[in-house]
C-alpha cells in the first residue's frame, strides 16, 4: 500500500484542485483507501473498507519530559516513543485542562469543559483533608470554601448527561467500546461508564488508585512526607477497582490487568471495529513501582525519582503489550493509536525534570501544566516519524475519531477540537499554527492565540504575555511592554468566555502553586498562581 509523503513540507503537490477532486469522488479515501483510487485488487480494497479501530491511551500526570523521546535520560519508554516514530508527534501539544477530570472531560467530548460546567474536580469524600493541614502543614495555607448550599446533587456533580462522549458517538457508528482504567467523571450511577457509551468496563471511578496492594512484596513504594495529597491517599484510598459492575481488590500490578483486559477485548472483537479508552494510573501518586523494574534502575540514586521513573517504565511495558496484541491480530494498518497525558507533571513529587523545558506544573496554565507528550499513529495512512508543527489539543481526539469512523458531529452544539487527519495524511496544508485555544479555572485564564500566550489571574492580580516564537519556555513576561497586544488578546479571551456557562458546582478550596516549584532560588523570586479545586 502506498504511503503518504513523509514531511509536511513535501505535501504541496497534494493540495492541487485535481487532488481535491479525487478526494471528493472517493469519500472513503482517507479511511478505506478504495481500490478505484489506488488501483488495488478488489479483495484487498474490500478488506480496507472496514472502519478503523481506535485506541486512546491516556497517562495520568505524565509530564512533557517524562518520556525518553523528549530527551529525559532517566527514563526508558521505547514503546510509547514508537507511537510517534511510527506516526506523528506535535510541536505544540496541549491538553484540555491543567488538572485531570476537566481535561478528561474535554477529551471525551471534544468541547471545552466550561461549556457544560465541568470546571473543577468532582467532589471526592474527604479530599478537603488533603489540603486543610490535617496530615501535613502546607507550605502556603489554602483558602477553604464553605460547603455548597444547597449541596449539588450527586448526579449533577460530574459529566452531564447532555454531553455526548466519544464512546457514545462511536457506538452510533457500529463500534464495540471499552474503558480500562481511570474514569473520574463522577460517582453517581448515571455517570458510570456503562451509562456513557462503554460496552465493557474495568475501571476505578475516582481520581487516583493504588497501582498494587500496598503490602505486595513485588512492589516498592515511597511516601511523600511533605505532601498532604499523598498522605490522604495512603490513609483513605481503598485498593479496589470495578470489573463490569462488581467491585473487587486490585490484583497484582494494576497496569498489567488493564493491558491484559484490553488485549482480551481486542481478541474477542478483532473482526469488527472497536474503540478502547485505556487510562493508565501512572504516573499519579501514590508512588509505587514493580520491583523488577526498580532493581534494574539502580543508577538513579534519589529514591523517589527511581520509583517514579520505574512506574513510568511499567506503563511503557504495558503499552508495548497492547501494541504487540494489535500487531499479532493483524490489525496494525486498521488501528489508530493515540497516546497523551491528561495534564503536566505534578510539583508535589519534587522531581524537577518532569516538564522541562517548560515552566509550571499540573494546576498551572504555564506550559508545564498543559503541554504533554501527544503522539498518533495509523500505519499505512499517517507517514512515520513526522514532527508536525503547530497547535494540537487533546480536544481534537473526538472530531478526529468522528472523521475516521464516518460519524457526523452533532449539529446542536459547538465543538472546540478539530479533525487532525487531513493534516496528518497530507490532504490539506498544515494550518495548525494559527489556532486559538482557551482555558479557565475560576478567576484564572489562559489564551493561546497563534504564537502568543496570555494568562490573566486575579490571585495574584497579574497578567503574563509570552511570545513562544522567541521564548517557548515562557521566561520573559512581555505584558508591561506590549499593552496593545494584551488589550487585543483580552478582548479575544472575553469573547470566548461569554460562550461558557457558570461552574455546575463550587470548588472546595483554592491554593497557591509556585510556578517554578520548590526549586526557586529564593521565595522572594518566586512567581505563583492560584488554583481552585
Amino acid at each position: 500500500m502506498p504511503r503518504v509523503k513523509k514531511t509536511i513540507g513535501e505535501r504541496s503537490a497534494m493540495t492541487s484542485p485535481r487532488h481535491f477532486l479525487a478526494v471528493a469522488r472517493t469519500t472513503l479515501s482517507l479511511f478505506g483507501f478504495a481500490a478505484i483510487a489506488f488501483g488495488m485488487a478488489a479483495p484487498a480494497a474490500a478488506a480496507q473498507t472496514r472502519k478503523p479501530n481506535i485506541i486512546v491511551i491516556v497517562a495520568d500526570d505524565l509530564g512533557y519530559n517524562d518520556v525518553s523521546l523528549n530527551g529525559n535520560p532517566l527514563v526508558r519508554t521505547p514503546n510509547i516513543d514508537s507511537i510517534a516514530k511510527d506516526g506523528a508527534r506535535f510541536t505544540d501539544p496541549y491538553t484540555g485542562d491543567a488538572v485531570c477530570a476537566p481535561s478528561r472531560a474535554a477529551l471525551l467530548t471534544g468541547r471545552y469543559p466550561q461549556r457544560y460546567g465541568f470546571e473543577y474536580l468532582p467532589h471526592l469524600p474527604g479530599f478537603i483533608n488533603a489540603m486543610n493541614g490535617k496530615y501535613v502543614k502546607p507550605e502556603y495555607d489554602a483558602t477553604i470554601f464553605p460547603p455548597q448550599d444547597p449541596p449539588v446533587a450527586p448526579e449533577k456533580n460530574g459529566l452531564p448527561e447532555s454531553e455526548i462522549t466519544i464512546a457514545q458517538m462511536l457506538k452510533g457508528e457500529g463500534y464495540t467500546t471499552a474503558i480500562f482504567g481511570k474514569w473520574h467523571m463522577g460517582l453517581a450511577p448515571n455517570q458510570a461508564p456503562g451509562k456513557r457509551g462503554f460496552d465493557e468496563h474495568v475501571y476505578y471511578p475516582g481520581g487516583a488508585m493504588f497501582h498494587a496492594q500496598p503490602d505486595d512484596p513485588n512492589v516498592v513504594s515511597y511516601k511523600l512526607p511533605w505532601d498532604g495529597i499523598d498522605h490522604w491517599l495512603w490513609d483513605a484510598l481503598k485498593p479496589q477497582i470495578i470489573r463490569g459492575d462488581v467491585k473487587g481488590p486490585v490484583k497484582g500490578w494494576l497496569g498489567d490487568e488493564l493491558a491484559a483486559s484490553a488485549g482480551d477485548f481486542m481478541t474477542r472483537n478483532k473482526d469488527k471495529p472497536f474503540f478502547i479508552y485505556l487510562a493508565f494510573s501512572e504516573a499519579h501518586t501514590p508512588l509505587m513501582a514493580p520491583k523488577d523494574i526498580y532493581d534494574r534502575n539502580s543508577y538513579i540514586k534519589d529514591e523517589k525519582t527511581r520509583i517514579y521513573y520505574s512506574m513510568i517504565e511499567a506503563m511503557d511495558r504495558n503499552v508495548g503489550r497492547v501494541l504487540e496484541k494489535v500487531k499479532s491480530l493483524g490489525l496494525d494498518e486498521n488501528t489508530i493509536v493515540i497516546f497523551a497525558s491528561d495534564n503536566g507533571g505534578a510539583a508535589y513529587t519534587r522531581i524537577p525534570m518532569e516538564n522541562l523545558p517548560y515552566r509550571g506544573w499540573k494546576v498551572t496554565f504555564f506550559r508545564g501544566g498543559v503541554t504533554v507528550p501527544y503522539f498518533m499513529r495509523w500505519k499505512g495512512h499517517i507517514a512515520p516519524d513526522q514532527t508536525v508543527p503547530g497547535i494540537a489539543s487533546t480536544l481534537d481526539i473526538f472530531p478526529t475519531a468522528a472523521a475516521a469512523s464516518g460519524a457526523t458531529l452533532a449539529a446542536d452544539r459547538k465543538y472546540d477540537g478539530r479533525n487532525l487527519l487531513p493534516v496528518l495524511t497530507g490532504t490539506t496544508p498544515n494550518d495548525l499554527a494559527d489556532r486559538t485555544l482557551y482555558w479557565r479555572n475560576q478567576d484564572y485564564y489562559l489564551l493561546r492565540e497563534g504564537h502568543y500566550t496570555l494568562q490573566v489571574s486575579k490571585y495574584p492580580d497579574k497578567v503574563w504575555l509570552f511570545d513562544l516564537d522567541t521564548d517557548p519556555a515562557e521566561r520573559i513576561n512581555l505584558a508591561p511592554f506590549m499593552p496593545a497586544k494584551v488589550k487585543e488578546m483580552k478582548a479575544a479571551l472575553g469573547a470566548i468566555d461569554k460562550e461558557m456557562v457558570p461552574p455546575a458546582w463550587s470548588p472546595a478550596q483554592r491554593n497557591r502553586i509556585d510556578v517554578d516549584g520548590y526549586s526557586a532560588p529564593t521565595k522572594g523570586d518566586q512567581e505563583w498562581v492560584s488554583w481552585a479545586n
